[in-house]
């Protein structure tokens, strides 16, 4: 719901409208999906397979890398990423990130949830996939411009 009070984009209402023929996922938004599913899916793997060989908790870890990572793309989808416009979303990121800590340090959350603690290194895991998740969904907006489905730099707007 707080993606929803984010302020629209300049200029959104003088764009042309999409052609009532093409798909909910056309001019270009299926690849962007694509290839942030798998930047997604690599960085929780790799977090995973990396704790599991270490003998760390790699649900618990996979658990917390990809619900941060989510979290940090929904922070870089913003179309003014530094402002305050939105701080509603600050909010939920915020919270939601602290209910996800919570539900691997907590003992009621942790029997819930079939999540065991992490140790405060593996914890840092979080934040930093917060900002994996937000350059992930910057870079992809840089290159792949959904407006008019074509790739290459330009001003960065879907």
């Amino acid at each position: 719901m707080a993606l929803g009070a984010e302020p629209v984009e300049p200029g959104v209402m003088r764009r042309p409208a999409r052609p009532p023929e093409q798909s909910v996922l056309g001019a270009g938004l299926w690849p962007r999906i694509l290839v942030l599913g798998a930047l997604v899916t690599a960085g929780t793997l790799a977090a995973g397979v990396w704790a599991q060989q270490t003998g760390h908790p790699w649900q618990s870890l996979v658990f917390l890398v990809l619900g941060a990572t989510q979290l940090g793309i929904a922070l870089g989808s913003r179309s003014r990423p530094r402002s305050l416009a939105n701080p509603f979303l600050l909010a939920a990121v915020g919270l939601a990130l602290a209910l996800q800590v919570a539900g691997v340090l907590l003992p009621p959350l942790r029997s819930l949830l079939g999540t065991e603690p992490l140790a405060g290194a593996d914890l840092v895991l979080g934040p930093a996939s917060v900002c994996w998740g937000y350059l992930a969904m910057r870079v992809q907006r840089r290159f792949f411009r959904a407006d008019r489905g074509e790739h290459g730099g330009g001003s960065g707007v879907p």
